[in-house]
């Protein structure tokens, strides 16, 4: 299926990720999992487990310096459970890493952790926001997250939030940011559909997006 046939409804989940960043700006098997994200300082911020050493097969993220990634509970002691929450998290970070460097292609990083064409379909809503000459700047904070397993269907859903009460957009030429006062809508929720690859990896198969969730405000 190429890009441009993919299902309308599946364009419009994804487009669900590109409403304005910040308070209405206008703009049971033990799982194997990557190991700790290599790159950017940034990209450092990232990890689930901070004292877990890096490894060649991390994933490595190109974040500009202006963009942090926060990432609060993703943690378990449990080893499936830990294993898909670090993958979760690289999966997330894909996805800030694409909106922040405005790549008109799919990046490697959202292509290795989204699949199908749900993953498709979420490339090529983030192609358009590339387009519109926007970027995501600031900081993006995850937390709250839950695991569920689903064995009859061999596959985990992870529940989480997310706060983008201090990310904004960014004109990529000019580099003058739209900053916008925190309200309800910067406060987000999104499960991912997580099934594990050959390679081992936790990947995300679907995925749901609700926008001003007041749980997430409160917690």
């Amino acid at each position: 299926m190429t890009r441009s046939s993919l299902p309308v409804a599946a364009v419009t989940a994804a487009a669900l990720l590109l409403a304005a960043c910040g308070g209405g700006s206008t703009s049971s098997d033990k799982a194997n999992s990557s190991d700790s994200p290599t790159g950017s300082a940034s990209a450092t911020a990232t990890t689930a487990s901070p004292t877990q050493a890096a490894g060649p097969t991390a994933p490595k993220f190109d974040l500009p310096s202006d963009i942090k990634v926060n990432f609060d509970g993703f943690d378990s002691s449990d080893p499936t459970n830990k294993a898909v929450l670090l993958d979760a998290t690289y999966a997330a970070t894909s996805v800030v890493e694409m909106e922040a460097l405005g790549k008109l292609a799919e990046t490697p990083n959202l292509k290795r952790f989204f699949t199908g064409d749900h993953g498709a379909a979420l490339a090529d809503q983030m192609i358009s926001y590339a387009r519109t000459g926007k970027v995501a700047t600031g900081t993006i904070r995850y937390y709250g997250p839950k695991v569920t397993v689903n064995k009859a269907a061999g596959s985990v859903n992870v529940f989480f939030c997310e706060d983008q009460s201090k990310a904004y957009d960014k004109d990529a030429k000019t580099g003058k940011v739209t900053v916008t006062e925190p309200s309800l809508r910067s406060y987000n929720s999104w499960t991912y559909v997580m099934s594990k690859a050959s390679s081992g990896e936790w990947q995300v198969v679907d995925y749901s997006w609700v926008h001003g969730v007041k749980k997430c405000q409160a917690d």
